[in-house]
């Protein structure tokens, strides 16, 4: 070959190279994955909350950990889902006959996904959770922690912390709560407030004189889910900021 035409096809080839290499697992999740398997729960295309968004499988973060308590290593779990990416069968099926009945089996993916684009898939999935639970420790969130109680007893039974989970154990995403889940509230309204004063504000009025005018969803949310019963009398002041720097801290 002429040196003229290498020196031509060089760049070209350096740039497929390298457009190659900076494909992340999280790009491959995102392009083949995404669309069925949600990252989130309860928000709708416009950004306001609407837990009929329901997704058409499995919570990529609940499929996830169950997928680890199902295999041994990192090894059976890659394994697991290569070759079930390439041919979904019943009988492979981690959640059983209830999410077949409820989701039907997803499609191949065979030849959609390179052998390479599979390694980044499985190293992103698996350090998912990993990463997660490593933001919760750096919180230094403990399940004994007092505040959480003032949660458990005033909050939790309208805004829920686990969404999909049904009572035996398996996914069941029509296992619906009164009111937004209580990690997607906390995230829209820290991205509305601009300092944990300005969040905790928010909070201290509204659990004490819940408006319309005041929801950080606006229409939909207060047509489903109407106003919240005001908490006044019900907390402390020093309770409610408790509760604040709880809800900041560990969401």
């Amino acid at each position: 070959m002429r040196i003229d035409k290498i020196l031509y096809l060089l760049p070209l080839a350096t740039s497929i190279l390298f457009a190659q290499s900076t494909t992340t697992g999280k790009e491959v999740f995102v392009k083949n994955c995404s669309k069925c398997h949600s990252t989130i729960l309860g928000v709708s295309n416009d950004g306001g909350y609407d837990n009929n968004y329901i997704t058409p499988a499995p919570y990529i973060s609940d499929l996830v950990k169950k997928l680890k308590s199902e295999t041994k290593s990192k090894e059976e779990f890659g394994k697991f889902i290569k070759e079930y990416i390439k041919n979904p069968e019943k009988r492979k099926s981690i959640y059983g006959k209830v999410a077949i009945k409820k989701f039907g089996l997803m499609p191949s993916l065979k030849g959609v996904i390179g052998d390479e684009e599979k390694s980044l898939l499985i190293d992103y999935l698996y350090t998912l959770d990993r990463e997660n639970l490593k933001t919760e420790e750096k919180k230094s969130i403990k399940e004994s922690d007092p505040r959480e109680k003032l949660f458990t007893k005033n909050c939790s039974k309208c805004h829920s912390t686990i969404l999909g989970v049904s009572n035996d154990g398996g996914y069941d995403n029509n296992y619906i709560t009164p009111a937004p889940y209580i990690s997607d509230l906390v995230k829209k309204l820290k991205s509305e407030t601009k300092s944990k004063e300005e969040f905790g504000k928010f909070i201290k009025e509204y659990i004490k004189n819940p408006e319309k005018r005041k929801s950080i969803y606006g229409k939909v949310a207060i047509k489903k889910f109407g106003l919240m019963p005001s908490l006044k009398g019900a907390l402390r002041d020093d309770e409610i900021v408790e509760l604040t720097e709880y809800l900041y801290e560990r969401y």
